[in-house]
């Protein structure tokens, strides 16, 4: 079942083309054992009712509505109407009744309250200028007890390339810039406890995440494809010149030949929080 109704649309940061969706896949992927592990201590299973907010392409979503089953319903949001029609694609294909989509900024969400059992978003308020009242929009669309799961990055600036260069050190605070100057925030789950905890939920769970990749592995492959699909944006805003960007990849190649080099990936957080019932 979809909703196509019109929205206002605005370019995601890190685009909507057919790589940044084949590059999203790559990345569900390589998660995908933290995010079942989250969705298990978020209690998520058969039958239950449940958002999937900023969907993106709907990985995430398909793989709930196989969770909840034709006794459940997914309902996955997001902004961009590629994505969107992607995801109607698919589960169309798929024969998922139980999944709904809808076109709309999660700025603007609507639910009827108390009718979801659960909430997942990954990677979504990082992005937001100001994540409050979009919490608060989907804790109100919460049953009593029901559970919100979010993902989200810590500490960005921990990042580290090793052993440590100049090049890369320089292409992560231009990342971080451009964050900043579209008003997302990289260290946004030191916040979200506490804006959860203000919208009506108690933090059941915090699960940290971290992981280091090598050089020839999959893990490997996420951040250079961030990387090197970004930096061009990076010089286009003015961020990062030309001669930075060759110097990254110089030494981007020069870790990958290295069997020593490893990378830190940026600290994130998992937090299971549930609705309070009086």
């Amino acid at each position: 079942m979809t909703n196509a109704r019109s929205a206002p649309e605005k370019p995601y940061l890190l685009g909507t083309d057919a790589e940044e969706g084949r590059r999203l896949e790559r990345q569900h992927l390589l998660w995908s054992l933290e995010t079942h592990d989250l969705w298990d201590r978020g209690g998520f299973g058969p039958g239950h009712r449940l958002l999937d907010l900023g969907c993106g392409p709907g990985f995430a979503s398909v793989e709930l509505a196989h969770r909840v089953g034709g006794g459940g319903h997914v309902l996955a949001v997001d902004e961009s109407r590629r994505f969107i029609e992607t995801l109607v694609r698919d589960a169309k294909r798929r024969g998922l009744a139980q999944l709904e989509t809808r076109l709309e900024r999660v700025e603007a969400l609507r639910l009827e309250p108390g009718s979801l059992d659960g909430a997942f978003a990954r990677w979504l308020f990082c992005f937001l200028p100001d994540p409050a009242p979009v919490v608060q929009r989907v804790v109100t669309g919460l049953r009593p007890g029901g559970r919100f799961v979010v993902w989200d990055y810590l500490n960005y600036h921990a990042t580290r390339l090793h052993p440590q260069g100049p090049a890369c050190e320089r292409v992560l605070e231009a990342v971080s810039e451009s964050w900043r100057l579209t008003g997302g925030d990289l260290d946004i789950g030191a916040r979200l406890p506490g804006l959860l905890e203000a919208a009506g939920c108690h933090v059941v769970d915090l699960v940290p995440i971290v992981r280091f990749a090598r050089p020839g592995t999959a893990l490997w492959e996420w951040p250079t494809g961030f990387f090197f699909g970004y930096m061009p944006r990076l010089v286009e805003a003015g961020l990062l010149t030309e001669s930075e960007r060759r110097a990254f990849e110089a030494e981007w190649h020069e870790r990958e030949r290295d069997p020593g080099a490893f990378l830190s990936a940026p600290p994130m957080v998992g937090i299971i929080a549930e609705k309070r019932r009086s």
